[in-house]
């Protein structure tokens, strides 16, 4: 799946002209207990073929409250910690600023579930560390909470990964005008704290060669973020970012849109930027593996 094709399936997507009532629409998803629960259950990284989820409108928004709670979490604790240095103060308002909106994605997802007749979920307690809260496990992603450059390297990948799995999941919002409306405009909020991220690490005391978007001219994150590998029946874990490789678009029949070929002369494009012009979605199984990582 790519960005076009989900394009195209949302602008044919039947949707009503009215908003479904909430619990109307999760009575109707049937079976949300064992959904949801289903949900909470989470995915070793060593999974060597990952069976693609049958989600729901349910699902999908418990995933993405499970995703809004950690970047709650993430910038609580880099405000509380690593930004809390005088070194940092030009930022910090920057900072406060997303965890702002963050808390009011988390906000809104908790209020259509309760106003569904759904009891949210508490918040987790992450560990960014990638310790799972367990001194025994090895630490994956160290000094994030004490150093500035690793923080940020760890935080552009969970607010890169953040803006493709909201496009993974806004296909399961069609049924709901009102709730797609609402996942449509917070996609582009975590893109640009995304982007801006980017910026603040060329700006950083050890500036990162990054793009402002997700690039294979980018400086590749070490550690990186990693989730198993979509291929079927591959052992290995892959990066986020392989997701954004891909340099071929699809509409949703599947017709290849020919940008090489109708883009030359003097608009001739190389194929890395096409890859670099579509923010490619992250599927669930590999969303949920990542959130599992620190919580």
């Amino acid at each position: 799946m790519n960005l076009l094709s989900l394009l195209d399936r949302l602008s044919t997507a039947d949707a009503p002209s009215e908003a479904a009532p909430r619990r109307d629409l999760l009575r109707q998803l049937g079976q949300a207990g064992a959904r949801a629960a289903a949900t909470a259950v989470p995915l070793a990284l060593a999974t060597p073929a990952l069976a693609a989820p049958t989600n729901t409108t349910l699902d999908a928004a418990l995933l993405l409250l499970k995703l809004e709670d950690l970047l709650v979490a993430l910038y609580t604790q880099a405000l509380d910690t690593v930004l809390a240095n005088a070194t940092h103060a030009a930022v910090r308002p920057d900072f406060q600023r997303m965890l702002q909106q963050q808390q009011g994605h988390a906000q809104f997802f908790r209020t259509a579930l309760t106003t569904a007749g759904f009891t949210p979920p508490t918040a987790p307690a992450f560990d960014f560390s990638g310790r799972r809260n367990n001194a025994a496990n090895p630490v994956l992603f160290p000094g994030v909470m004490s150093d500035y450059n690793a923080f940020l390297q760890l935080a552009q990948q969970l607010e890169d990964a953040s803006a493709s799995i909201y496009l993974g999941q806004i296909g399961f919002f069609t049924a709901d005008k009102q709730l797609l409306n609402a996942v449509l405009r917070m996609q582009p909020v975590e893109a640009r704290h995304a982007s801006h991220l980017r910026t603040l690490r060329r700006a950083a005391p050890n500036p990162t060669v990054v793009k402002s978007w997700p690039s294979t001219a980018d400086t590749a994150p070490s550690p990186a973020v990693l989730v198993p590998s979509p291929a079927s029946g591959s052992n290995a874990p892959v990066s986020i970012y392989s997701f954004e490789t891909n340099e071929t678009q699809r509409l949703g029949n599947n017709p290849v849109i020919p940008f090489p070929t109708v883009l030359t002369g003097n608009n001739a494009v190389q194929f890395r930027a096409i890859a670099e012009a579509f923010d490619e979605p992250l599927p669930t199984a590999q969303a949920t593996a990542l959130l599992a990582i620190f919580s």
